[in-house]
């Protein structure tokens, strides 16, 4: 597998990569936190997404919690010294037990770095001025409505000198938080109702090239290539067969590089939402003539999103076969960071999807990444030994380029 090939170099070149992160990170304040997700087909590794509010970190393993700690501690104490009472601003998914243990693993987290920290939700949807919803027998989760008042966020008896988002804006920013912008990170302008896809990966995809002119790999393997189409209408003839024309073009060129391989796969894409989270407005493509002939079922599959918004953009994106998989099921590695530091991960896997397909959906579960549990004998079908390993730490660098990308993401929006 080539995965040894990148693991070999990545490890004679440590000290070229290090001075790359370094010189890339000057100058730059990366997002609080973000999750990214990673593909390995044995001939490649890309990163598939990343998400600037992430969801998920109570599926992360506890022995990852003390460097989670260290790191939120070194994050408000080099970007935001003066914040010592903090409100985490969360989604309204009250019926979620897994999103609320999410919170409440966030607040623990930031708790033991030294920070006062209370959870509130906006109140769009939710009436009542106070919660006390239970995660189990034993302990329950404290929610607020968030109060502002002259530019001040605050809840009862606790005034907040910073506001940390949870909520990725994904129906826009509400007018009741806009004098409070400049105190809630990561900012409003960085949710889906303005950020794309496509520029996170126009941007990564160049940061990809550089590394590995760097240190001397072939930069495909370690990218995802992707095109773009906005503003369109899947009603609209015209309009899909520019699509299916992009895809096409997209097509070939990963054809070309199998070729240059000897990888004899069928290529594929995935067609998605070009903004938005929940694995929703996606759709995995091998001819473009799918999109020529498409159905008014899979048309409204690609126009759903969080939200109830149409979906009117979307990202081509070069599919990545999963060669890993865990007891017989397909898997991928998602890796947390906060600021510019790796805080672990878990595998997403989902009985329901195969090789190919996206495992962010329905029916997906999660398993522990720590290195000193995945090791332990398992079935026949479980990752060999060695190349665990590997997946393991690649992914973790891969992450720290989708942090980079994500900061000068932030830079462009909020023109710093």
């Amino acid at each position: 597998m080539i995965l040894s090939k990148i693991s070999q170099t990545f490890e004679e070149k440590k000290t070229e990569i290090e001075s790359f992160f370094k010189e890339k990170s000057q100058g730059l304040i990366p997002p609080l936190y973000l999750s990214c997700d990673i593909r390995n087909s044995g001939h490649k590794l890309g990163i598939i997404d990343t998400n600037l509010f992430p969801a998920g970190f109570n599926n992360l393993c506890n022995a990852f919690s003390h460097e989670a700690t260290h790191a939120f501690k070194n994050y408000f104490s080099t970007y935001y010294p003066k914040a010592q009472r903090l409100i985490l601003l969360c989604e309204e998914h009250t019926r979620n037990r897994f999103y609320l243990e999410n919170l409440s693993r966030i607040k623990s987290l930031i708790t033991e770095a030294g920070l006062e920290i209370k959870i509130a939700y906006l109140g769009q949807n939710i009436k009542e001025d106070f919660l006390k919803v239970p995660l189990d027998k034993n302990q329950n989760l404290d929610l607020e409505k968030l109060s502002i008042e002259n530019g001040i966020p605050y809840l009862k008896n606790f005034e907040a000198d910073l506001v940390i988002s949870n909520n990725d804006f994904s129906s826009g920013i509400p007018e009741s938080i806009l004098t409070i912008q400049d105190k809630i990170i990561p900012s409003p302008q960085l949710g889906w109702q303005q950020r794309r896809k496509s520029t996170h990966f126009q941007l990564l995809d160049k940061l990809i090239q550089e590394f590995s002119q760097y240190i001397g790999l072939d930069p495909w393997l370690l990218r995802c290539l992707h095109a773009n189409v906005q503003k369109v209408d899947l009603s609209s003839p015209e309009d899909l067969e520019n699509i299916a024309q992009k895809i096409e073009m997209t097509l070939d060129e990963i054809q070309k590089n199998y070729q240059r391989h000897h990888i004899t796969d069928k290529p594929y894409v995935f067609l998605k939402s070009d903004s938005g989270t929940y694995g929703m407005g996606l759709l995995d493509v091998y001819h473009p003539d799918e999109i020529r002939l498409i159905n008014r079922k899979t048309r409204n599959k690609l126009l759903s999103s969080k939200g109830g918004q149409k979906t009117r953009s979307f990202l081509i994106q070069e599919g990545i076969p999963t060669a890993d998989h865990y007891s017989g099921l397909p898997i991928e590695p998602v890796i947390y960071m906060v600021g510019f530091k790796t805080v672990g991960g878990f595998f997403r896997m989902n009985a329901e999807k195969d090789t190919y397909t996206s495992l962010n959906a329905k029916g997906m579960v999660f398993s522990c990444l720590c290195l000193h549990k995945i090791d332990e004998p398992h079935e026949d079908y479980f990752l060999n030994c060695a190349e665990k390993k590997n997946l393991v730490n690649l992914s973790m660098t891969m992450a720290r380029l989708a942090a980079i990308t994500a900061a000068q993401e932030q830079k462009q929006f909020l023109k710093y």
